[in-house]
């Protein structure tokens, strides 16, 4: 008894922690977001547009190409942003997205590195998020 009197607040802190943690396992929802909502238009391929697409869309359309190839001859977007695929995480970068007021189309070379930025800014809550095909553009 002396043991127990002589640690009681260390215990009752960790059967305070213990409850807890206990109680966050338990419970639905416990982490902000669903990544199978997040990944869902993927693997549906809704995210996956043409120049034909772009056109009919609402709002001010933000073109973002994604490495050091040169932008098409053809203008799809209102804004065109170029940058590196690795600074897609940058404040100014970010800003600016999130700021746009219509769609955003993610383009690069390798669709591989527009579906991955793609999947971040997506994971990050921003909607209106779409890759444009190459293969739509007639390459």
């Amino acid at each position: 008894m002396k043991f127990l009197k002589k640690y009681r607040i260390i215990l009752a802190l960790f059967t305070l922690i213990l409850i807890l943690v206990l109680l966050r396992t338990v419970s639905p929802g416990n982490f902000k977001y669903d990544a199978v909502k997040w990944a869902e238009p993927s693997v549906t391929g809704s995210n996956i547009i043409n120049e034909a697409q772009i056109e009919a869309m609402p709002g001010k359309k933000l073109l973002v190409c994604l490495g050091t190839e040169p932008v098409s001859g053809s203008r799809v977007g209102d804004i065109t942003v170029k940058m590196d695929p690795g600074s897609v995480l940058d404040k100014t970068y970010l800003r600016q997205i999130r700021k746009n007021k219509g769609p955003v189309i993610l383009f690069s070379e390798d669709i591989s590195v527009a579906a991955k930025v793609w999947m971040i800014l997506s994971e990050m809550g921003i909607k209106d998020l779409y890759i444009l095909s190459e293969s739509a553009k007639g390459k």
